[in-house]
């Protein structure tokens, strides 16, 4: 008879900090703890000072927060005590590294002198970023060879990985959105009302730029695009995130440069269903990506996604139908696809908004999502 489940989570990023990393961690863990699935979090929260991991008890499950600089090499030590009792309490079945580099590398070491298996789930970063890097690199390399299992969230990904790895276990994990919890309740039709009326953006297409405005999301490239397409007073920028590189920031700052904008520096998660609703499109122009939540998210809501082909977008996105796509980097060909969808009439809009709303609840639910991951790490009873 197999053992009851027990996982050990291994993350650089997990609730309450910000981000996309920490919402998807974070969303895995409650899908698998609501499967009275005991899932214990070991979080790798970066800082000046390294101390011992500090337990929160949770329902069916305990978080560890682990602060550390990364540089001395006690993280992994002090994690290992730190576990070492509670599987000889109750043994773990699976480790699971949610990220290739510093968790992926940790959790293939710890299942390894453990005796379970382990899962290493690459991020948009572990293979565009990090597998490049002179200090994470390692880590990463490692723990694709080590792993049990390799899950990637676009089939992209799979590929590349497979390429370097031949023969290895490598699945195809898309991300995943509960679309119960994008369902708009009277105060976010309230909050997108507010948001309208705004004289930026008043008798406009709105156009939201959501999350870490990083170089690798193309920003300043398709501002370019839409300056060069004509397009600056036609369309209203609805911003929100608090992190934007140089460049981007300088040209949103700049009027000659950019359309009219409203921006909102920071927004908690309960507020984002309302101001995704205010727009009628969401950018994401990335040069490089994974699956960003922002993208299914903001579909959920039922806004048309403008898109690059990065990473699993392009697989989520069907160009004309459920959402404009045109190819990383081509600024040219970013004007046009922008063009494309602010020339589509009223009622055709309103048609590809409910395309893109039903697409992302049919194909890439939260279900589905854990689904797949409970196919890799709970063993099968027979």
């Amino acid at each position: 008879m197999e053992p009851e489940p027990r996982i050990l989570w291994i993350t650089q990023r997990h609730p309450p900090q910000r981000g996309g990393m920490a919402v998807s961690s974070g969303r895995l863990v409650e899908g698998l703890r609501r499967r009275d699935i005991t899932t214990d979090v070991v979080a790798l929260a970066g800082g000046d000072d390294e101390s011992e991991p500090q337990p929160q008890v949770r329902d069916r499950g305990t978080d560890y927060l682990v602060s550390t600089s990364g540089k001395s090499g006690r993280t992994g030590q002090m994690v290992w005590n730190a576990v070492v009792p509670e599987h000889r309490r109750c043994p773990y079945t699976f480790v699971v590294g949610f990220g290739a580099s510093a968790a992926g590398f940790l959790a293939v070491t710890l299942a390894a002198w453990l005796g379970i298996p382990s899962l290493v789930m690459v991020r948009g970063n572990d293979l565009d970023q990090d597998w490049f890097d002179a200090e994470r690199g390692p880590w990463v390399r490692d723990s694709l060879s080590r792993a049990s299992v390799v899950a990637a969230v676009s089939p992209d990904m799979v590929r590349r990985i497979l390429a370097l790895y031949p023969g290895r276990d490598v699945r195809f994990l898309p991300n995943g959105v509960d679309p119960s919890q994008w369902e708009l309740l009277p105060r976010d039709v309230t909050l997108c009302r507010q948001i309208r009326e705004h004289s930026a953006l008043t008798g406009k297409r709105v156009v939201g730029l959501f999350g870490e405005l990083k170089y690798k999301k193309g920003v300043a490239m398709w501002l370019a695009a839409v300056r060069d397409a004509g397009l600056k007073d036609k369309l209203g920028l609805l911003v929100v995130g608090d992190r934007i590189e140089e460049q981007a920031a300088r040209m949103l700052e700049d009027p000659a440069l950019s359309p009219s904008l409203v921006r909102i520096a920071f927004a908690e998660r309960e507020r984002l269903p309302g101001l995704y609703a205010a727009c009628d499109y969401v950018a994401l122009p990335s040069l490089i990506d994974g699956m960003p939540n922002a993208l299914l998210e903001a579909m959920s809501v039922g806004v048309v996604p403008i898109v690059s082909d990065a990473g699993a977008m392009k697989g989520v996105v069907k160009d004309g139908e459920t959402g404009f796509v045109f190819p990383a980097g081509d600024r040219d060909a970013a004007g046009k696809g922008t063009a494309r969808a602010m020339s589509l009439p009223d009622s055709e809009l309103a048609a590809m908004k409910k395309r893109a709303r039903e697409h992302v609840a049919a194909n890439f639910s939260a279900a589905r999502e854990i689904e797949g991951l409970c196919g890799i790490v709970v063993p099968r009873r027979m």
